[in-house]
């Protein structure tokens, strides 16, 4: 059966083939770039500084609220806005002449 295309299935495969070295390349030397922006915003006592203490992740974050709880505030606060909204629109529409 003669094919429909002028070009065959692979030639974009070749050419992907081609540019990816090329593109590794690329980004391996700009992976090696020095970026004096960031380094000369450290201060003389930061870059004497310790690391600091690492500590569980438990400890680190605070209790959630439980969704029923946060769902229901933001149900209230969806709410008051909306009533503070229809308010002004009908202080709004009285103004009007």
């Amino acid at each position: 059966m003669p094919s429909i295309c002028a070009t065959p299935a692979s030639a974009p495969v070749r050419r992907h083939s081609r540019l990816f070295p090329l593109l590794a390349a690329a980004a391996l030397i700009s992976a090696c770039a020095r970026v004096p922006e960031l380094e000369d915003r450290l201060t003389p006592d930061l870059r004497g500084a310790d690391y600091p203490a690492l500590v569980p992740l438990e400890d680190a974050l605070q209790p959630s609220p439980p969704a029923a709880e946060e769902s229901k505030a933001l149900e209230d606060t969806l709410d008051a806005r909306a009533a503070r909204l229809q308010a002004r629109a009908d202080r709004l529409r009285a103004a009007q002449p």
